[in-house]
């Protein structure tokens, strides 16, 4: 009897997965059948039908709507997401400018989401996260104990030189604190935050950066470079590599000409709101978007933002290319300046300095 009942068991467990994978076989099926009937759409066709149906639904509440709206909106992302993988496989795989701005850009990612992490923990988990990093510091092999900051006696004997020697020592104390945060730890908290540029399907990546050589020698002469008087001339355009995926797992989506202008098009088209309230950055303030990719209005003009922040728009490299200073963009009104450093092949973030607000 108990062999029996074990193989009834197994019998139902099999015709439940085979179920399922009919299910999922029909499922893809229809999905396949679906894009098919929609590709002959233009996209921007395809968009307004979406966010038609997306009115619609808010109107109404009608599922039926959203179902509809997603639909569109789904096959929107798919072909967008080919176009990706295509212009992806254009660029080459061996060009060690390339290789290396993709390795700066997922350490620039890393950092700048174990920095969001520590911005959000109150006073208290900031001390005990400052206790367990201090102790970890002093534990590395060669390490040295963090020296505090003796601000008093720096303002004593004040000049430009000593004020520089006190940011650059913060800066990198900061960086070392901000490196032994595991990244799960500091994932697991943001995913809380639905605000999070990591809480979204999509991470919408830009391709082109300028960026120039320099004869400098070490950190402080590089830190001595003054990205915004380098002379517009002097920068030549790469394109990075395209993440397969972030760090953080996200999907990628590349920001090019094309989509930059249909999707500028369809916002101008479809959002109407007041200067006060297109200034007003709040979670999800475009919710046809949610949770795909985050969009917010630029600082100047009437476009938009679809690229995913951070954002590198300059690079200044040394001529070995194992030091480089980055102007990023870090949101619609600010940016930021990191100095990394190409330790035993893998690159490192030594430094990161708050920089311009518009």
């Amino acid at each position: 009897m108990k062999f029996l009942r074990n193989f009834c068991l197994l019998v139902v467990a099999l015709v439940a997965l085979l179920c399922g994978c009919s299910e999922s076989n029909e499922d893809g099926v229809r999905s396949a059948k679906r894009f098919e009937e929609l590709k002959t759409l233009p996209l921007d066709s395809v968009l307004s039908r979406a966010f038609n149906f997306y009115e619609q639904y808010q109107a109404t509440n009608d599922t039926l709507l959203r179902d509809s709206m997603d639909d569109y909106r789904n096959h929107f992302f798919a072909r967008w997401k080919r176009s990706t993988d295509s212009l992806c496989g254009t660029i080459p795989a061996d060009d060690s400018l390339v290789a290396d701005l993709l390795a700066i850009y997922k350490a620039v990612l890393e950092f700048d989401a174990k920095r969001k992490y520590r911005y959000v923990l109150d006073e208290e988990e900031r001390e005990k996260r400052d206790t367990l990093e201090d102790t970890l510091n002093e534990k590395r092999k060669n390490a040295k104990p963090i020296d505090p900051i003796d601000v008093d006696e720096i303002l004593k004997r004040w000049n430009s030189d000593s004020m520089r020697a006190v940011r650059e020592r913060a800066d990198s104390i900061y960086a070392v604190k901000i490196r032994a945060i595991p990244l799960d730890e500091a994932l697991n908290r943001l995913s809380e935050d639905s605000s999070s540029i990591y809480n979204y399907a999509y991470f919408v990546q830009t391709l082109e950066v300028l960026y120039v050589d320099t004869a400098v020698v070490d950190m402080k002469e590089l830190d001595k470079v003054h990205i915004f008087r380098i002379k517009r001339d002097a920068w030549k355009e790469t394109r990075s590599a395209c993440m397969e995926k972030t760090p953080m797992g996200q999907r990628i989506l590349v920001m090019n000409k094309e989509y930059n202008i249909l999707l500028n098009d369809f916002m101008k088209a479809n959002v109407r709101e007041s200067r006060s309230d297109r200034y007003t950055i709040k979670p999800n303030k475009y919710p046809f978007w949610h949770p795909f990719i985050n969009v917010i209005p630029e600082h100047w003009g009437d476009d938009y933002h679809f690229n995913s922040f951070p954002v590198i728009h300059n690079a200044v490299f040394n001529k070995a290319h194992d030091m480089v200073q980055l102007n990023v963009m870090q949101s619609f009104n600010s940016g930021s300046y990191y100095y990394l450093s190409k330790r035993s092949g893998k690159w490192e973030v030594v430094r990161r300095q708050d920089g311009w607000v518009m």
